[in-house]
């Protein structure tokens, strides 16, 4: 993360150069890094397992990162599991002993077939037993899911149009279900906070404010809305899709598609909407350089300070990738990765650190594969995962350094587990009920 990643080499160096140095200097150089750096994960360095980070399990990481304790003193601190603690597992452990400490404990699974929705649950702890999906576990066809205090947010898409939240403590049972308007196609969920989120609508020119914890029969879960027709293309819809929330701003993706034609083609560049959330008024726009913001991301991701936007432009075409917006100027860097760089069209990606990456991207000749790749290089370091058809459907990274594959190969579907540090199976192909779609953590 930034520009206090150490590569393995200068680490060993580091701790040569530093061995004798007081564990207080130590700490105290990571919590100063800790500044600059936003810490990823859950629970790193909690070596009792008592919910929270202290000093002692600090003082304990910093000498497994020296060598001079063994990694069987706190494996915890491998969040990443290349059986080594590096300076960014350091500074997470900090940012929890500064802060709450929470783990994931299951993975979350839409399931669909397209013509009947479900879910499934998978436990992050060996043996990871399956909750599969069934009839009685029933979202939308389409649907698409977010997490938050221990609630789970499904956003029914087209012809749902609707927001279902979830009650994990209650056997996953439907706590409440509301209506975003007939045919508005909800797309994202983003939260201002207990009683204020935005539901982007997808069909719709104004993007939704609504309470996600109203009263059961829904009388005031729609607050307001905000008017973005000013950003729609010719056919007047601007295609608003994912969000984030960073500080006091709200920012807003914009496919910007042509609604006459069949396969709704970019009419234009992509942008984001840049909205205060005290005033709930448009405040800035940033335009993008390629076309179609899309991907399969849990929103837009948030990263050193920096908003990350896959952009695929026209499938089958290499004219998109992943741009950087640095969130301090408001400035769009161009692609930091191309399309050409991986191969095909980018429909998911995760950030793992400065020097690794994963990518869905679907390639010409129909076949879908997941890519490791070195986001300085712009190198494709490893194929992952490569199957024939559009099968590949969303990659997600917990905490526990592991990546969740969505796989809706047919006769072959399911989840698959990976080691994020070097893209190794960790186990065989985890069967949900029905094809994977979406997956969360929590």
């Amino acid at each position: 993360m930034g520009k206090l990643r150490v590569e393995s080499s200068e680490l060993r160096d580091s701790q040569r150069r530093r061995r004798d140095r007081p564990w207080q200097s130590v700490v105290a150089v990571v919590i100063v890094s800790l500044l600059h750096l936003a810490p990823a994960g859950a629970c790193t360095g909690d070596c009792d397992g008592d919910g929270a980070v202290d000093i002692i399990d600090l003082v304990t990481g910093v000498n497994i990162s020296f060598g001079t304790l063994p990694l069987e003193e706190c494996p915890s601190f491998d969040r990443d599991r290349d059986e080594r603690v590096s300076v960014d597992e350091l500074i997470a452990a900090v940012g929890y002993a500064l802060d709450v400490c929470s783990s994931q404990t299951r993975a979350f699974v839409i399931t669909s077939n397209f013509a009947a929705g479900s879910f499934a649950t998978i436990d992050l702890d060996a043996p990871r037993t399956v909750s599969g999906s069934s009839p009685q576990r029933r979202v939308y066809r389409d649907a698409v899911v977010r997490t938050r205090d221990d609630l789970v947010y499904v956003i029914n898409r087209r012809f749902g149009d609707n927001l279902q939240v979830l009650d994990p403590s209650n056997d996953f049972r439907t706590r409440l279900q509301c209506s975003t308007g007939n045919g508005t196609n909800p797309h994202d969920i983003a939260f201002a906070g207990d009683d204020k989120a935005y539901i982007t609508l997808f069909e719709a020119t104004t993007l939704l404010i609504v309470n996600p914890a109203p009263h059961p029969n829904c009388s005031d879960f729609v607050r307001g809305t905000i008017d973005l027709s000013a950003f729609a293309d010719a056919d007047g819809v601007p295609d608003m899709d994912l969000m984030a929330v960073v500080g006091d701003r709200l920012y807003v993706a914009l496919e910007r598609l042509d609604i006459n034609t069949i396969l709704r083609l970019p009419a234009g560049k992509g942008a984001i909407a840049v909205i205060d959330i005290g005033t709930d008024t448009v405040v800035d726009r940033i335009d993008l350089s390629g076309e179609n913001p899309f991907s399969a991301t849990k929103g837009l991701t948030v990263w050193n300070d920096k908003l990350y936007v896959a952009q695929a432009g026209r499938f089958n075409v290499m004219d998109g990738g992943i741009e950087r917006i640095d969130l301090a100027t408001h400035q769009a860097e161009g692609f930091f990765v191309t399309e050409a760089d991986l191969g095909g069209d980018v429909t998911d990606f995760v950030l793992v650190s400065d020097r690794l990456a994963y990518a869905i991207v679907s390639r010409p000749g129909f076949s879908t594969a997941l890519v490791g790749f070195d986001p300085m290089t712009r190198m494709v370091t490893r194929t992952v995962a490569q199957e024939s058809g559009y099968t590949l459907f969303d990659i997600e990274l917990n905490d526990r350094g592991e990546l969740f594959l969505a796989d809706r190969t047919r006769q072959r579907d399911g989840v698959g587990i990976y080691r994020a540090a070097d893209g190794i199976p960790l186990a065989d192909r985890i069967d949900v009920g029905v094809s994977p779609f979406e997956i969360v953590f929590f």
